[in-house]
């Protein structure tokens, strides 16, 4: 992605087991990916949810500040949407409570 390779850690997204294969989670852009290569045998609960989180707060030298290129969805070259003026800035989805 856009983090120069940085490492990753497994994570899960559920704590059932059989429920979902491990993903990784890339502390340095806080986002969970699937991974490239098959990992069907392992099972995300053997992780847990919060492996990575409480990893990173025993060793705070591991935790990566500074910045990183965000995405930006581009078609032939051309954004997808503005960062000024699009239709999409800004606005918040409001639920209502019925």
């Amino acid at each position: 992605m856009m983090c120069e390779r940085h490492k990753v850690l497994p994570i899960a997204v559920s704590d059932e087991v059989k429920t979902s294969r491990v993903k990784v989670y890339c502390p340095k852009c806080k986002e969970v990916y699937v991974p490239k290569y098959k990992t069907s045998d392992v099972d995300g609960a053997y992780f847990g949810v919060s492996f990575p989180h409480i990893l990173l707060q025993t060793y705070p030298d591991l935790v990566v500040y500074g910045e990183y290129k965000k995405y930006a969805p581009k078609v032939f070259g051309f954004k997808l949407f503005k960062e000024v003026g699009s239709k999409f800035e800004g606005k918040e989805v409001e639920l209502e409570d019925n």
